[in-house]
């Protein structure tokens, strides 16, 4: 995999997040995006979202949707 904004991220979090990644956040669900701030916050477009992004901290009520499993 190439490096991307969330490699802190998943590094110190020990989350599988990625761009693209979809993810439910308190019942919604939406994808992560890319981000220029270099934080460690995770930035979401939750689905029927038309031009914002949403940004959570990777532990807080965040569930990471992989290939069907929710981890």
């Amino acid at each position: 995999m190439k490096p991307d904004c969330y490699d802190y991220v998943r590094g110190y979090y020990n989350v599988p997040a990625y761009i693209g990644m979809r993810v439910r956040i308190n019942g919604r669900e939406g994808v992560l995006v890319k981000h220029s701030k270099g934080d460690q916050y995770v930035h979401v477009y939750f689905d029927g979202d038309k031009a914002r992004d949403w940004t959570f901290h990777p532990t807080d009520d965040v569930e990471y949707l992989v290939v069907g499993v929710t981890r």
